[in-house]
């Protein structure tokens, strides 16, 4: 299980109907928070007043949320759901019996929404067994403490260079993702093809699309 230092406990249940009572949520989002989450811990506060480090310029406060789970699994909607409402950066730990994984999204303030979060990207490690989970805090603000548990949870995907933030290593790695995942359809594609001269045309993108996703990796 995470160690987090001591001053940083703060282990309050969160009811499940709070979410229902006080956001505005369709009736199917509010099944499944009744079908797949058992239970809502609020278990860590990390702050400069919990943590002898620095506010940062985007980030004031990171909660450490564990979701006990009725299943091994949990709708995207609903971490998306949590993460854009409650104003604070989330580190969601995830709990299914004794199994556990950290999931955590990068956030950037709305623009249009005082106090709400625009999400891009989720990053999560493998399920582990529970006393077995662990993220590193260092950084001496908490924008670089959470900027390294991006990294941490990334397993290497999200890499930072001298003239690259951590806003444009995320983007990096979504743009390498939507790549991937056209790569994969045009290789179904081929694979199902009939035509021989379509297959050629196939073949020409599919060759750009990963002399692209080379150039990314290696970049």
């Amino acid at each position: 299980m995470l160690n987090f230092p001591k001053s940083t406990e703060f282990n309050k249940k969160i009811p499940k109907q709070k979410f229902y009572n006080n956001l505005k949520i369709s009736s199917k989002i509010e099944r499944q928070f009744t079908k797949e989450l058992e239970s809502i811990y609020w278990k860590n506060k990390l702050s400069s007043k919990t943590l002898n480090v620095s506010p940062g310029s985007e980030v004031k406060e990171i909660e450490i949320i564990e979701i006990n789970l009725k299943e091994k699994s949990i709708s995207k909607n609903i971490l998306e759901l949590i993460d854009r409402e409650i104003p604070y950066h989330i580190v969601f730990l995830l709990r299914f019996k004794e199994l556990a994984k950290i999931c955590l999204s990068y956030k950037e303030n709305s623009q249009s929404r005082k106090n709400k979060f625009k999400i891009s990207n989720y990053f999560k490690t493998d399920w582990l067994e529970y006393k077995d989970i662990c993220i590193d805090i260092n950084g001496l603000n908490l924008d670089k403490i959470y900027e390294n548990f991006i990294i941490q949870i990334s397993n290497g995907a999200v890499k930072l260079e001298d003239d690259k933030g951590i806003k444009d290593a995320v983007l990096d790695v979504k743009e390498r993702e939507k790549l991937e995942l056209r790569a994969s359809q045009i290789k179904n594609k081929i694979k199902n093809e009939q035509q021989f001269n379509i297959q050629v045309k196939l073949n020409q993108k599919l060759r750009k699309i990963e002399e692209e996703l080379s150039l990314k990796n290696n970049n």
